[in-house]
């Protein structure tokens, strides 16, 4: 008897008990036989808000928008014709624990547990100060004000000698707003917190930072890049200009529709697409900006943004008018990564004052404020 035949054909044997092992355990959500390739859910979605579904484990996940009550919820699904949904689809249904559906063709059942999150609700201003009151900078100062009266009892400020994991608990976005004249340095009080943002980050937690508030992006890691080497922090000087972002007029791929640009108003915009942000008088000038020109290659003009994206996940949101070749971000995006799952926006461009030194109105006041409240609003959602 050949025993090599013999060794290798009960090898052959082992390998086909162990698959079918592996089969029955990916497959633990079916009852008796393999169910027909229908009977799966194709969606499910409670309001606007779609679970994500995994159907070899049978799990079905929602993060809900903050706010909503999940002991009364309609249930919504989607599946192909044939397939029974218990409980059926428009049923309300309480997901304050982890609920058990099931979908059925003919004699075959397949298994769900939906599980849900309901988003914290509040906003958090942080300051160095112990009221917003206290705030000397002008600018900090009127974001902060700004950031209350918009979101009324969903607002909290916390100083930065009370940042712990456990004050940002009930925080969805924390808005970090920064400005200085003479230095672009943050302060040493709230780097000594990057354990603390780090973590926030980490487990899910969104955060916007404006000004030279953007260098905290890479304080906690998130942004490696090692490209926010564009600083300005002078005192400041009249103007005649008006200053504008570009939103993606000379982008490879226009940004124009991101939520971010979602303005409920009519604004001002330049006949070429351009959002101004500034009118002339005063202004200090204050950039906090991006410089990718490292990763353009020879004889390219366009293409770093991709790049920057790629090597940093960071998807560029806006950057100076009259740009060309894809310099400067003023605005971007960090997404979510397999170590810090929440998201980050940045804006950084000089112009996006929340106070005037000089005392005038500033006609695109509205884009500002808008900008950001719809970048919070964005964020809340992630």
């Amino acid at each position: 008897m050949n025993i090599r035949k013999l060794h290798s054909a009960g090898v052959f044997i082992l390998l086909m008990i162990t698959g079918l092992l592996v089969s029955c355990e990916e497959r633990s959500n079916f009852d008796e036989d393999l169910p027909t390739t229908l009977n799966i859910i194709q969606s499910a979605k409670v309001g606007e808000t779609a679970a994500t579904i995994d159907d070899l484990s049978g799990i079905i996940n929602f993060v809900l928008p903050s706010g909503t009550n999940p002991q009364a919820v309609e249930l919504v699904f989607t599946a192909p014709e044939g397939v029974e949904i218990f409980p059926a689809s428009g049923s309300t249904v309480d997901l304050t624990s982890p609920l058990e559906v099931t979908a059925k063709v003919g004699n075959n059942t397949r298994h769900y547990i939906i599980n849900a999150r309901v988003l914290p609700n509040q906003v958090a201003f942080i300051g160095n100060a112990a009221t917003i009151d206290g705030i000397e900078e002008d600018d900090i100062k009127a974001a902060a004000l700004w950031t209350q009266e918009t979101y009324g009892s969903d607002f909290i400020y916390i100083p930065y000698s009370d940042l712990t994991i456990e004050a940002l608990h009930s925080v969805n976005v924390l808005f970090f707003f920064y400005d200085n004249v003479g230095s672009s340095a943050l302060p040493e009080d709230i780097i000594a917190k990057r354990n603390v943002l780090t973590q926030f980050v980490a487990e899910g937690g969104k955060m916007l930072l404006g000004g030279m508030g953007t260098t905290l992006a890479s304080v906690i890691g998130r942004d490696q890049s090692g490209l926010l080497t564009i600083r300005d922090n002078g005192v400041g000087s009249v103007n005649p200009d008006t200053w504008q972002i570009d939103g993606g007029v000379n982008f490879q791929n226009d940004q124009r529709s991101h939520p971010i640009y979602n303005f409920t108003e009519t604004i001002p915009t330049d006949p070429s697409g351009y959002f101004p942000i500034i009118n002339p008088g005063f202004k200090e000038n204050h950039n906090n900006l991006w410089d990718l020109a490292p990763l353009l290659g020879p004889g390219h003009q366009v293409g770093q943004f991709a790049e920057f994206e790629n090597l940093y996940g960071g998807k560029v949101l806006a950057v100076w008018s009259g740009v060309t070749d894809e310099c400067c971000p003023g605005i971007i995006e960090f997404k979510p990564t397999s170590v810090y799952t929440g998201t980050i926006i940045a804006i950084g461009a000089g112009g996006m004052e929340w106070n005037m030194n000089d005392g005038r109105v500033n006609t695109y006041a509205g884009v500002i404020r808008g900008i950001y409240r719809n970048s919070i609003d964005y964020l809340r959602t992630r």
